[in-house]
């Protein structure tokens, strides 16, 4: 009886320290943070703002809409919620995780780092730019800019804000939901954008997909 109270009194100390160990969301140091995140989201957003009113519409010829491939599109999308809510409230207090400030700050220079890489992205591919799984009437072939590097990096601008978030939030459910989504929307699309640009582009991208890696930069040997 009494071994059994002491691992009951054990576990109520230890969901104690655990409760402790919640930052108040709005000490300062905490608010600072709320607004770096405020920061790298309103930055990405205003890339992307920025280069699809230039990009404007244009007659395509091919594309692959598929069930799953709009969906994990929406999950990205609505992956974004906990973020604005995370900036502008405090409902996710429990899921805070301990990081040392120096390695949250990293995630500013990710965060930002991110949105650079998505304009760049998004200057090399001009009007061949489609949010879907689409080829223009006349699509050019991008090799270019950061896809000199990298076949997708747009996916590695998407990965780089997932993991700036994470750190700059402390917080395993803002931060983690949305490297989830873009892990999911990655598998679900890679592979069918590449087939798709197999299929439009042939040998000349079988070519440039043996020097490139996908999201991270291949190797010189």
């Amino acid at each position: 009886m009494r071994r059994t109270m002491r691992v009951h009194l054990n576990s109520s100390d230890h969901i104690c320290r655990h409760f402790q160990k919640q930052p108040n969301m709005n000490n300062p140091s905490e608010v600072v943070f709320r607004v770096a995140v405020g920061v790298v989201v309103v930055t990405w957003f205003a890339v992307r703002g920025h280069f699809q009113k230039k990009v404007g519409s244009s007659k395509k010829i091919s594309s692959h809409h598929g069930r799953r491939e709009k969906r994990s599109y929406m999950l990205v999308s609505v992956s974004f919620l906990p973020i604005l809510l995370y900036v502008f409230t405090s409902p996710f207090s429990f899921a805070h995780i301990a990081i040392p400030s120096w390695l949250r700050w990293a995630g500013l220079i990710s965060g930002l780092s991110a949105s650079g890489l998505f304009a760049w992205t998004h200057f090399a591919l001009g009007r061949n730019w489609s949010g879907l799984l689409e080829i223009a009437k006349d699509h050019e072939l991008v090799t270019g800019g950061p896809y000199r590097f990298v076949r997708h990096p747009m996916y590695s601008a998407f990965f780089l804000m997932g993991i700036g978030v994470l750190l700059l939030s402390s917080n395993w459910l803002v931060g983690g939901l949305n490297l989830a989504a873009v892990t999911a929307m990655y598998l679900v699309r890679v592979a069918d954008e590449e087939a798709m640009m197999l299929g439009h582009f042939g040998q000349s991208y079988q070519t440039y997909m043996d020097h490139t890696g996908r999201v991270f930069p291949r190797l010189r040997t």
